[in-house]
């Protein structure tokens, strides 16, 4: 009989019926509630098992929370499917920390969650804390996407049904092979957990969905993105196979205070290819950028102005 098997990565859930949509969300909450709350917002094809190796570390300081979106792991889905795009997504996170009675927090999220973290920083100014974001796509662009992204928007796209919906698991496979710098180390419990999800079709709908919803969310980030005065951690795997690392670049300079952090050694999934990296560069800037030491953008001095006219980020 074994003595030495590994526990489950899972981290624990349970469901809120958030008051504003009546949605029945996923989510897990780790940590001390009277520390600051952080809020994960996971990508494709994942969902908030994403965060088996973050939340809880960042749980030895922060009150964590991660939800899964509408329609994806164990979230009911909108009964309109074009409900699932980024501003609907932002008011859901935002209908979540109401219903939990959060009055202030900070978020982290990746891939489709960028947009909606982001949008929730241009909305509620004072409710929305120190941003990180990772490897999405903010601007109604493809240049940066590779093929399989591009036809995720694409209307009636032939090879986007193949990969959502007819063949998942070699969708699957795709995803771990090309998302990870050099091999997937998911473990198997959580692999298991996204692949059930690739078979689920209320989250093969809401997959499709988003994506082919996704335009009008990014062009009303755009135009108000130089709106974002929170702090904001813009962090990209260095060997990211589906949104090149040039747009992460692009969206750094975008922002007015923001700090581009390029990882090394990761692709795609830099929350699952390289935690630790993560971490380092994350607590860093949370622990630098507290509430109370914000500057905005009219405050700073000329001599935090970058040559291309946006403001550096503060403690750079």
């Amino acid at each position: 009989m074994k003595t030495n098997q590994q526990e489950s990565r899972l981290l624990s859930t349970r469901h809120v019926r958030i008051q504003k949509y009546g949605l029945n969300i996923r989510y897990a909450e780790l940590g001390d509630r009277n520390d600051p709350t952080i809020l994960l917002l996971h990508g494709v094809p994942e969902n908030l098992q994403t965060w088996y190796d973050i939340a809880p570390t960042l749980s030895e300081n922060y009150h964590v929370l991660a939800i899964d979106w509408p329609g994806f792991g164990g979230s009911e889905a909108f009964s309109e499917m074009t409900d699932h795009n980024p501003r609907s997504f932002a008011s859901v996170g935002m209908d979540f920390l109401d219903t939990l009675q959060i009055e202030f927090a900070n978020i982290m999220a990746t891939d489709i969650g960028l947009s909606p973290a982001l949008i929730m920083g241009v909305e509620q100014p004072d409710r929305i804390g120190q941003i990180v974001v990772m490897d999405g796509i903010p601007f109604p662009t493809s240049a940066y996407s590779s093929w399989e992204v591009r036809s995720f928007g694409r209307k009636n796209s032939i090879r986007a049904k193949a990969l959502i919906k007819w063949f998942p698991k070699i969708s699957a496979k795709i995803a771990y092979n090309k998302g990870f710098y050099k091999g997937s180390n998911i473990p198997r419990e959580i692999q298991d957990e996204f692949l059930k999800d690739g078979y689920n079709k209320t989250t093969q709908n809401a997959f499709l969905s988003y994506f082919q919803n996704n335009a009008p969310g990014q062009a009303y980030l755009e135009s108000r993105i130089h709106e974002i005065q929170q702090p904001v951690l813009v962090v990209w795997g260095r060997h990211d196979r589906f949104i090149n690392v040039a747009l992460g670049e692009l969206l750094d300079k975008s922002l007015p205070n923001s700090r581009l952090e390029i990882i090394e050694d990761s692709g795609h999934f830099v929350q699952m290819d390289k935690p630790e990296a993560l971490l380092r560069v994350t607590q860093d800037f949370l622990q630098r950028n507290t509430r109370t030491n914000w500057r905005f953008t009219e405050k700073l001095p000329a001599s935090l102005i970058r040559a291309n006219g946006s403001p550096q980020a503060q403690n750079r």
